[in-house]
């Protein structure tokens, strides 16, 4: 009995990964070919909210009511493994590893529903992932393809997804960024912030300047912020790249100050930095470290934020904004836009995303729903600014229409601190 200790997982009862590794070589050297087929019940999100809502024992219960439907699917005398929390693993028969197995078709059908799990129709996010069982891929890189395959096959119509090397790729560039942003944020050369100026559309001033993060990273060249900082939202990470925008682009409005630029930097938060507890005292910290008044400061939010932990995120903003810190809603009109917030939000400035703006190119191009963002918004109180302003005509056309300020490659592109103060001097 204590050879047996650690080898069956102690939901089920099924047999785990540590067997699946010793069983492989002789599926991968059987004289018929074999597919592994590897069954995810649900995505990590997913799970928790089961967790969540309905406890421990019943997300135990799931799982063994889905182990029991799967086993149920399979070929007589198919052993099937339970590899990780969520997943299992069977090998079948396959003549012809380019054909999908007709059971993987029979189990993402059978998944497609809602399992009943003590009464409590449960629907289950299945993915079926597959690979080809051999001996020169091993058994625990088997077992990672094939979970690949499985998140692969959620986004298909069948269910069912087969290894997809360039799919993998990118997988593992989204590990390898995330495995190297820490020290990208200790390294002194690695992240940079570029500033794009925000300029007065009836002055044609420049009293802001947006802080935009850039990655130069020593192996994959440049990586691009929408690449990167998505993929730091989902783990903790977020935190201490955003303190470190929030550090330098204090720092460098400071020096900006002291050459004698008058500029208010904005700067960006996440999400998930406003939905959690003392983000507010640190950038106040933070900037009264820097030597700055808060109007020196302009805090960027996006819209998708008050999904996130609404009253926190409410009261953090709130409190910036008395404490004199500027609120910006940015990349306003590019989700699902409620209009009735906009009178609750804490809020001083209204960025219209350049979605809008873009398509402004000359007379007779569509405005509608632009000209009625900034009507709202200005009868809302806010000022209203314009992302995305590529030409004369959209420069001209957003201040005929009524808006403050803006921001887009007609006026400038981002650039580094020290060339944002000689684009400066160029213009007085």
């Amino acid at each position: 009995m204590l050879s047996q200790i650690g080898r069956y997982d102690h939901v089920t009862r099924l047999p785990n990964r540590l067997q699946f590794l010793e069983q492989f070589e002789p599926l991968a050297m059987s004289p018929v070919p074999n597919m592994l087929v590897l069954v995810t019940l649900a995505d990590a999100r997913h799970y928790n909210e089961i967790l969540r809502a309905l406890g421990m024992a019943f997300a135990d219960d799931f799982v063994r009511a889905g182990a029991k439907l799967l086993g149920s699917l399979l070929p007589p005398q198919t052993r099937l493994f339970q590899v990780s929390v969520l997943s299992f693993a069977a090998a079948v028969p396959a003549d012809n590893a380019a054909d999908t197995p007709l059971v993987a078709s029979v189990i993402a059908a059978a998944f497609a529903g809602a399992i009943e799990v003590n009464a409590i129709p449960i629907k289950t996010h299945v993915g079926v992932g597959l690979v080809p069982i051999e001996l020169e891929r091993g058994g625990a890189e088997s077992l990672r393809a094939a979970l690949v395959a499985a998140q692969d096959s959620r986004r298909t119509e069948s269910g069912v997804a087969f290894y997809n090397h360039q799919s993998d790729a990118a997988h593992l560039r989204a590990f390898k960024i995330l495995a190297d942003l820490p020290q990208a944020i200790r390294s002194a050369d690695q992240l940079q912030l570029h500033y794009q100026p925000r300029i007065d559309l009836r002055t044609g001033g420049c009293h802001g300047a947006e802080a935009l993060i850039r990655w130069i990273h020593p192996e994959l060249g440049a990586i691009s912020p929408a690449e990167f900082i998505p993929l730091a939202e989902q783990t903790a990470l977020i935190g201490p790249l955003t303190e470190w925008v929030m550090l330098r682009a204090m720092t460098e409005n400071r020096r900006l100050l002291d050459a004698g630029y008058d500029l208010r930097v904005s700067i960006n938060a996440s999400p998930v930095n406003l939905s959690e507890h003392g983000f507010d005292d640190m950038l106040l910290h933070h900037c009264e470290a820097a030597g700055l008044q808060p109007h020196h400061i302009e805090l960027e939010f996006t819209e998708g934020t008050l999904a996130t932990n609404s009253a926190r995120t409410i009261q953090q903003l709130a409190r910036l904004r008395a404490a004199g810190i500027v609120v910006a809603l940015d990349d306003f009109g590019s989700g699902y836009s409620n209009l009735s917030y906009l009178s609750r939000i804490p809020a001083d400035v209204l960025k219209i995303d350049q979605s809008f703006v873009r398509p402004l190119t000359a007379t007779g191009d569509d405005d509608f729903l632009l000209r009625h963002i900034v009507s709202i918004a200005r009868g809302l109180g806010f000022r209203v600014c314009a992302e995305g302003i590529e030409t004369a005509y959209a420069f001209d056309h957003l201040r005929a229409l009524g808006c403050d300020e803006g921001q887009g490659y007609f006026m400038a592109r981002p650039m580094p601190a020290a060339a944002l103060g000689q684009w400066l001097d160029g213009r007085s």
